[in-house]
């Protein structure tokens, strides 16, 4: 019998917990999971311990950075080394460089250089596929977190996680779209896109990105805007992080904040055809400010699934009401609860601290008091540029009673996009998915000791009929053999251009990493 995610009660959501004030006693928009105070995830069996490459010279290393280098010896490698996905706890890095600045990483990168050791770079350690850890050395950005509002403006430390960014930028009525989990650091979901429950107002966290500095694989640090380096500047809006050299700082468009309104239904599953018929209909004449997702929770196998249909609004409830009015009414069927209620961006956003400080609201060896929990699970994704037809709704309902009879714990999350991420054309930034009406992620609690999680990919299989073939480099999955497209559709071929010209020699390698365009036009991808 699966249960739910760590610090979860059952049928809550495991990255989208915020909880509305009133009549319901617990609501899922858009956060993560493992922040709960239940009992911890399983702890994995004991991995060795690695041994760093004999003959090369550590000690020099650590003695020219103004940072920390940590290996395998030292008390603190057992916080140091773990990502947040507990799948991957088996990977134990060489050595964790935590860089307190640019000309750390550009140490760093000449003796990976210099030593033919393989590289990754780290923000958050939120990389589903497990790609923000390895067998070489860890560049970890994490101690470059300084940020600094101007006017119109922010400029955030690469190392910078979404706590830090919101409770900074909101104590100064500002704000950046993007993501509620507090723990995900600003540089991998702006690499990668960034999906958030104001997106369709503002865009994407990457649509926002004015400028950045890169430390590139030969040391160089470069200041990248539309007119300085511009091709590497559209590269790092969505070309994925890791690919193209290590960014040590973002300068963002910053927007004013005022209070958002929280909306929320919970529905039988027996109205589920019904309800998501309305949903992605809902969209035609919708206000940008409304931004709203549907939540298919099955963690229990002895009842049925759970679903609900959450989002905000950036106004008031009066604002909202007649939009809301006609979207349950075009669904007809009565809900179990509904509730609507005003709150404060700050709160909204930093929901899944949880009533915790924002020290204490990171992962452990975040901060020294960081209290949020990891935990093991798979994910995969798709995006849809139309309604999906009565056979593809159904399809999608018996792909979850199929999966909840086989005993398998999950949920797939639906994002309404459009709006002003859906004007940008698919080739102006590295972002391609701008037509899509909706995303999907697939979601599932992976036990560490359990079968190999295969059931979120063959989803993507499930849904082709109807999906665009898309995927989120966000929610990057291993499993996607055609992932180029899947990724980044037309605009593969530029990234690997960009690719050729900022890391010809592929410092930056890997699974799923973008190749040099040499590689490339043998038509031979990194080994996944």
């Amino acid at each position: 019998m699966q249960t739910p995610p760590p610090g979860r009660a059952d049928g809550l959501d495991r990255r989208r917990f915020l909880g509305l004030a009133g009549a319901m006693a617990a609501s899922a928009l858009y956060g993560c999971g493992g922040g709960g105070d239940a009992a911890p995830a399983p702890t994995p069996n004991p991995t060795p311990v690695p041994t760093p490459q004999p003959g090369l010279d550590w000690s020099g290393l650590s003695r020219r950075l103004s940072g920390r280098l940590i290996l395998p010896a030292d008390a603190d490698y057992g916080l140091a080394a773990p990502v947040v996905n507990m799948r991957f706890d088996a990977v134990r890095p060489q050595a964790i460089a935590r860089c307190a600045s640019a000309a750390d990483v550009a140490e760093v990168l000449a003796f990976v250089r210099a030593n033919g050791l393989a590289v990754t770079p780290r923000c958050g350690g939120h990389g589903f596929g497990g790609y923000s850890t390895g067998t070489g050395v860890v560049i970890d950005v994490g101690p470059m977190n300084a940020i600094r509002v101007d006017a119109g403006t922010a400029t955030i430390g690469a190392g910078a996680k979404l706590a830090d960014v919101y409770d900074q930028l909101i104590g100064q009525g500002v704000a950046i779209p993007s993501g509620t989990c507090p723990s995900v650091g600003i540089a991998g979901i702006t690499l990668g896109g960034g999906i958030g429950l104001v997106d369709r107002a503002y865009g994407l966290t990457c649509d926002n990105l004015l400028a950045a500095q890169v430390v590139t694989a030969d040391g160089r640090l470069l200041d990248c805007d539309a007119t300085r380096e511009p091709e590497l500047f559209w590269a790092l809006r969505g070309g994925g992080g890791g690919n193209f050299g290590v960014v040590t700082a973002f300068t963002f468009k910053t927007h004013p904040t005022r209070d958002l309104t929280q909306f929320e239904a919970t529905f039988r599953f027996d109205d589920a055809a019904r309800v998501l018929a309305a949903w992605q209909a809902w969209p035609d004449g919708l206000p940008d400010a409304i931004w709203s997702y549907l939540i298919f929770s099955f963690f229990n196998p002895a009842s049925a699934p759970v679903l609900q249909l959450s989002g905000v609004c950036i106004g008031t409830p009066d604002e909202l009401a007649p939009h809301w009015a006609r979207l349950l009414a075009t669904i007809g069927a009565a809900p179990l609860g509904s509730n609507v209620v005003q709150r404060s961006y700050r709160d909204t956003m930093l929901a899944m601290c949880g009533g915790r400080t924002v020290s204490q609201c990171h992962m452990p060896g975040q901060t020294p008091d960081g209290q949020l929990q990891r935990y093991p699970f798979a994910s995969s994704s798709d995006f849809f540029d139309r309604p999906l037809p009565a056979a593809g709704i159904e399809a999608l309902l018996q792909a979850i009673r199929s999966a909840q009879a086989g005993g398998i714990g999950g949920q797939i999350l639906l994002d309404a996009m459009g709006g002003a991420l859906g004007r940008v054309a698919p080739d102006a930034t590295a972002f391609p998915h701008r037509a899509a009406l909706f995303s999907a992620e697939y979601y599932m609690n992976a036990a560490l000791a359990g079968p190999a999680p295969t059931w979120s990919n063959g989803m993507r299989a499930t849904m082709r009929p109807w999906s665009s073939g898309g995927a989120y480099v966000n929610y990057i999955d291993p499993l996607i053999a055609d992932w180029p497209a899947a990724y980044y559709g037309a605009n593969y071929a530029r990234l690997v251009q960009v690719k050729a010209q900022y890391d010809p020699s592929e410092v930056f390698r890997g699974p799923q990493h973008i190749p040099r365009a040499e590689i490339a036009l043998q038509g031979r991808c990194p080994v996944m």
